[in-house]
C-alpha cells in the first residue's frame, strides 16, 4: 500500500505544482472570504452588531463574526477535501487512464490516500491564509488549545473522506463533476450552521443536517476555538462524526466497486 501513496503523491504533487489545481487553491480561499466579507457587512453596517437573544442561545456565543468565519473556514476545508477525494477517478476517466488503472494490481485505498495525503497540503495552505484574513475580520485567536483544535480536524477529515467515497460513485455514475459536486456544496452551505445554526431551519429540511460531517466539525470547532471546552466535553459531536464515517465509509466502498465494474462494461467494455 505504501507504493501506491507514495506514487499518487508524488504525481498529484507535481500536478499541482505545474498545473490547474492551483486555480482551486485561489478558489477556495475567495469561497471563505466572501462568506468572510458578507458577515462582517451584514453584522456591522445591517444590523448594527446587534445580535438576537434566539442566535445567541442557538449559536452557544455572542460572538458572531468568529461564529460566520470559523464556519466559512471548515466550509472552504470540507469542499477542497471532498474535491480531491471525489474527483480522482473521473479525472482518470476523462484523461483516458482510467482503465489502465483498475487493471494494476495497486490497492485502491493506497490510490485514495495518496490523494488525500497530498491534497492536505494544499487544504492546511487555504486554511492558514483564511485564519490570517479572518483575523482582520475579528476572528478570536486568544487561548486556543491547538492540539484540541487538530483532533477536530482529523476527525473531521476521516469522516469527509468517506463521504467523498459515495460523491465519487455518484459523479462516475452520471459522468459529472460540476453539478454533482456543486448540488452538495450548496446544500451543505445552507443547513451545515455555516453562518447561522441548523436550529433555524425548519423541521422538513434541518434533518438534513444531521447526515453531514461538517455540522458537528463546525459544532466542535467554535467549541474549542471560541469557548475553550474541553476535550472531554466535545464527546457527543466527535462520536456523531465517527459514527456518520463509519456508515458512509463501507457504503462508499460498496459504491465505487458497483462503479469501477459499471465503467469498465460501459465505457471499455
Amino acid at each position: 500500500m505504501w507504493l501506491s501513496i507514495s506514487a499518487t503523491f508524488w504525481r498529484n504533487y507535481l500536478v499541482m505544482r505545474r498545473a490547474f489545481p492551483w486555480s482551486f487553491f485561489l478558489g477556495h480561499i475567495l469561497s471563505a472570504i466572501y462568506i468572510i466579507i458578507f458577515a462582517y457587512l451584514t453584522y456591522f453596517f445591517v444590523f448594527k452588531g446587534d445580535l438576537s437573544s434566539s442566535f445567541s442561545a442557538y449559536a452557544g456565543t455572542n460572538d458572531y463574526l468568529s461564529y460566520c468565519i470559523l464556519g466559512g473556514l471548515l466550509y472552504s476545508f470540507s469542499v477542497s477535501l471532498l474535491m480531491i477525494t471525489s474527483r480522482t477517478l473521473i479525472t482518470e476517466l476523462r484523461e483516458g487512464t482510467l482503465e489502465s488503472l483498475l487493471l494494476t494490481p495497486s490497492t485502491r485505498k493506497g490510490y485514495f490516500l495518496g490523494y488525500v495525503a497530498q491534497g492536505l497540503i494544499r487544504i492546511m495552505m487555504e486554511f492558514l491564509v483564511i485564519i490570517a484574513i479572518g483575523s482582520l475580520f475579528g476572528l478570536h485567536l486568544q487561548q486556543i488549545n491547538w492540539f484540541h483544535v487538530l483532533i477536530v480536524l482529523a476527525i473531521l477529515i476521516l469522516s469527509t473522506f468517506s463521504m467523498a467515497l459515495v460523491l465519487s460513485s455518484f459523479m462516475l455514475f452520471f459522468r459529472d463533476t460540476y453539478i454533482t459536486q456543486n448540488t452538495l456544496f450548496v446544500l451543505m452551505g445552507l443547513v451545515c450552521s455555516i453562518t447561522f445554526p441548523s436550529d433555524f431551519l425548519p423541521e422538513g429540511v434541518r434533518w438534513i443536517s444531521h447526515i453531514m460531517p461538517l455540522t458537528y466539525g463546525v459544532d466542535a470547532l467554535r467549541m474549542v476555538w471560541i469557548e475553550g471546552v474541553a476535550i472531554n466535553d466535545l464527546l457527543t459531536p466527535l462520536l456523531k462524526m465517527v459514527i456518520l464515517g463509519l456508515i458512509y465509509l463501507p457504503i462508499g466502498s460498496y459504491l465505487m466497486k458497483r462503479m469501477e465494474k459499471y465503467v469498465l462494461e460501459k465505457h471499455f467494455g
